[in-house]
């Protein structure tokens, strides 16, 4: 159960609200700006230490100065004052701000459900770790994708389109298991590795020795997970004489689907050019018998 209670510090434009889950306290700061932002903060105590993180930023009003905050236990919201606008927040806003375990296993008014892969409201059966106690809770629900590459392409991994504000100064690592060097740490490079805006990750020109499982981790937890299949067969020479015939069986139909079509397009092609040589001969014209 969560128990609830409030306390309101309207000149700072902030709100204060307690949350009791099982006998842990947690304190949860609701900081407006002067550019119109909110920033959501957890606070609460491990092992007598106070301890505190960033939970989410909401965009309020752009350059909207926040005058007053006010929080309703009867509405479970979050009302929100600038000059000229009132917004309400949903205190419990699960699954509209967090799509993934990692972020939502950290707010206390959240839990991961493992058998939907969403993000709810808090109840005993979901997972949720605000002090990031267990930093494997959320393996079994990372998003795990397998993709096959074509020998000498390159590839773009990522686990965000676009990465959350909260998360842009985090620290991004990225690990390679190959079935050569094992599990390794892989560092930027402008030839071979680049480190995208989103935080993700392109494998340029990747060879055989680049396949294998690709893992992000955040803070400790794994992100997201990738693994490759480089197709080398295009690249790779024959070994059998099955192999040659099968390959060359494969050229001779590629090459007479290019025959066809080639011919296809010189037909259209002459079509085109006899509407175009009669166009020419009468732009415009108009026909008119000769007197005699």
């Amino acid at each position: 159960m969560i128990y609830v209670s409030t306390h309101h510090h309207h000149q700072q434009a902030c709100s204060i609200i307690k949350i009791d889950i099982l006998n842990q306290e947690y304190t949860v700061y609701y900081v407006g700006t002067n550019l119109g932002r909110i920033y959501k903060i957890v606070q609460y105590y491990r092992n007598g230490e106070s301890l505190s993180k960033l939970l989410d930023i909401f965009e309020i009003a752009t350059n909207e100065a926040i005058q007053v905050m006010e929080i309703s236990q009867t509405r479970k919201s979050l009302y929100v004052a600038t000059d000229h606008r009132v917004k309400q927040i949903d205190l419990a806003m699960c699954n509209r701000r967090y799509d993934n375990c990692f972020r939502c296993v950290r707010d206390p008014y959240c839990g991961w459900d493992k058998e939907t892969n969403t993000c709810r409201p808090y109840e005993l059966d979901l997972l949720q770790d605000v002090g990031n106690e267990t930093s494997d809770i959320c393996d079994s629900s990372v998003l795990k994708k397998k993709i096959i590459v074509t020998y000498g392409q390159s590839v773009h991994l990522g686990c965000f389109v676009k990465i959350p504000e909260v998360l842009k100064n985090e620290q991004v690592t990225w690990y390679h298991h190959s079935k050569d060097k094992g599990r390794y740490e892989i560092k930027y490079s402008p030839t071979k590795y680049i480190e995208t805006t989103e935080r993700g990750l392109v494998v340029v020109s990747v060879n055989e020795a680049d396949g294998g499982r690709y893992d992000c981790h955040l803070g400790g937890s794994l992100l997201c997970s990738y693994n490759i299949t480089v197709d080398a067969h295009r690249c790779t020479p024959p070994n059998k004489g099955n192999d040659y015939q099968k390959i060359y069986s494969d050229w001779c139909h590629e090459f007479e689907k290019y025959k066809t079509a080639m011919k296809s397009w010189e037909k259209k092609q002459a079509q085109c050019s006899t509407r175009q040589n009669f166009s020419n001969q009468h732009p415009n014209e108009v026909f008119r018998k000769n007197i005699v």
